[in-house]
C-alpha cells in the first residue's frame, strides 16, 4: 500500500499545522481505523478509541517521517494499536468479533448481504477460538488489507516473524473451521 504523492503533501501541510490537510487525513483513514477498532473493543468504547487515535496521531504529528516500509497508514495503525492495547490492560477483557458488520457495496443485492452475514458470523466464531495474536495478524493483514512490512511495523514485530504467525494463524483458522463444519 505505497502511499500517492496527494497523501504525502498533505501530511506536510498537516504537519505545518494546517487543520484542514489533517482533516482530509482524517476523511481517508477514518473508515479503516475505525474497522480495526471495531474488531477490537467493546462497541460502546469504539468512538473514544477511534477519537483518541487521532487526537494522539494530530499531537504527534510532527514526529512523522515517511521512510521505505514505514508508510502513514502503518504509523497511524501503530497508534491504533497501542491504544486498543491500553484498552484491554483498562478493562481485562477479550473482545469477540461483532456479527453485524455490514459490506456497503453490496448492500442492494439481498443474496450477498445474507451470504456476508452468515460468513461475518461464522468467522466472528472461529476467530474467537483463536489466540490474540492469530486475531490480529488476520484482522490486520485480510480485513484490512496491510501489507506483510506494514503489518510488521504495527505490531513491532519483524516482518518475517508476521509471515510465520500469519501461516500459524491461518493454520490453526481452518483446523476451527473445519471444526465447525466449513
Amino acid at each position: 500500500m505505497a502511499e500517492n504523492t496527494k497523501i504525502e503533501n498533505l501530511i506536510k501541510q498537516a504537519q505545518a499545522g494546517d487543520t484542514d490537510a489533517f482533516s482530509y487525513l482524517y476523511d481517508e483513514y477514518f473508515a479503516h481505523i475505525y474497522r480495526y477498532v471495531y474488531y477490537r473493543v467493546n462497541r460502546e468504547d469504539v468512538d473514544d478509541v477511534v477519537a483518541q487515535i487521532f487526537m494522539k496521531a494530530w499531537d504527534n504529528l510532527g514526529q512523522f517521517t515517511a521512510r521505505e516500509g514505514a508508510t502513514f497508514s502503518s504509523w497511524l495503525f501503530k497508534i491504533a494499536h497501542n491504544l486498543v492495547i491500553d484498552q484491554y490492560r483498562k478493562h481485562r477483557s477479550i473482545v469477540e468479533l461483532p456479527s453485524d458488520i455490514v459490506d456497503e457495496r453490496e448492500a442492494y443485492d439481498p443474496q450477498k448481504v445474507a451470504q456476508n452475514k452468515l460468513d461475518q458470523v461464522v468467522l466472528k466464531e472461529a476467530l474467537s477460538h483463536l489466540k490474540e495474536a492469530y486475531r490480529q495478524v488476520i484482522v490486520l493483514k485480510f480485513i484490512n488489507g496491510f501489507s506483510n512490512q506494514e503489518v510488521a511495523d504495527i505490531l513491532k514485530r519483524k516482518e518475517g516473524n508476521v509471515r510465520i504467525l500469519q501461516f500459524r494463524a491461518l493454520r490453526e483458522l481452518k483446523v476451527v473451521l473445519q471444526k465447525m463444519g466449513y
